[in-house]
């Protein structure tokens, strides 16, 4: 039987984000993920490691998860800030990550953890 968690830390450098789809694309493929629910995951993974990186200073965690109905993904990160959905002017560079989060899980959400940080989650449909 194929684990149904990953977890890796990340360093906060642009190489995060290819290590990360690596880690996802196995576990896609160990748990026999394709068509639009692979296809969503990735995008909601992307979305919310390039929030991790673009707001973190320091070494932050991916959690991947396999459930009955979906996929939990959870990226940890120190930094204060929350996200938010924004509909950034049509013409921005940035600002959609959160609002593709929003689009394409069955639900997202922040929780602050008792020994610093946050965890910004989100549930794609399988």
């Amino acid at each position: 039987m194929p684990p149904c968690s990953y977890r890796l830390p990340l360093p906060p450098h642009k190489i995060a984000s290819r290590q990360a789809h690596r880690v996802l694309e196995w576990a896609l493929r160990d748990w026999r993920v394709g068509g639009e629910a692979a296809d969503n995951t990735r995008v909601v993974l992307s979305e919310m490691v390039t929030n991790a990186l673009t707001h973190s200073l320091e070494v932050f965690r991916l959690s991947l998860h396999l459930r009955p109905d979906q996929i939990l993904i959870e990226v940890w990160d120190g930094a204060d800030g929350m996200p938010y959905v924004g509909l950034p002017d049509g013409l921005a560079v940035n600002g959609r990550g959160m609002f593709l989060v929003d689009a394409l899980s069955k639900e997202w959400g922040v929780r602050a953890e008792a020994d610093g940080g946050k965890t910004v989650w989100a549930k794609v449909a399988r």
